[in-house]
């Protein structure tokens, strides 16, 4: 009967444990989105290539990271920006060549993390994840036209009884779409797209 509760207490305090993040809003928002279009026969074709890179207190890490699904958010709001005729990954000859890469730039104290787990979340933990999104367009010829860096950083708390605050949490998908959209802000604010 004693392993019974404590399995059922050991059960209980697992699923009650979550964590909550939330972006610190280092950007402004985008003021006009779709932005502002040109002509239909001036809209360029551009190819985008996408990476991404997840690094711990500065070490890379493998994983860590959902490329496809980031690769699809990007790709998203490159097509609703209302700049392009088309936007595609498979490498055919375009007006304008984009490579994406995105950095998750990822921060805690690893002691914390291991306190935190062992005490099933009771002594909570934080962390944070810098996300920077660089993009280098070229023109048909291979000519660099510009270059973008935009970076966003979201927080994590990771607590007993934050499972309450699961409906807050803020996607990393979320994150990116604002990175993405705001990049193409300051391409065409540069005159790149």
């Amino acid at each position: 009967m004693k392993s019974m509760i404590k399995a059922l207490v050991l059960i209980l305090g697992v699923s009650l444990g979550g964590c909550v993040s939330y972006s610190q809003h280092d950007l402004p928002a985008v003021e006009n989105w779709p932005l502002a279009s040109q002509q239909k026969s001036t809209k360029p074709a551009a190819y985008v290539r996408f990476t991404a890179l997840h690094t711990f207190n500065g070490e890379q890490r493998a994983g860590g990271t959902n490329v496809s699904a980031w690769e699809k958010v990007l790709i998203d709001n490159f097509n609703q920006s209302g700049r392009f005729q088309r936007v595609t990954t498979d490498k055919v000859e375009s007006d304008v060549y984009v490579y994406a890469s995105l950095r998750n730039e990822e921060t805690g104290n690893t002691g914390s993390a291991i306190l935190s787990g062992i005490t099933l979340l009771v002594i909570p933990t934080v962390a944070h994840n810098r996300l920077v999104l660089e993009t280098v367009y070229k023109d048909r010829d291979g000519k660099v036209l510009g270059r973008i860096e935009k970076s966003e950083t979201v927080t994590t708390w990771m607590q007993l009884l934050l499972v309450f605050a699961l409906p807050f949490n803020q996607s990393a998908e979320g994150v990116i779409q604002h990175l993405t959209q705001s990049t193409l802000e300051e391409a065409v604010r540069q005159k790149l797209i």
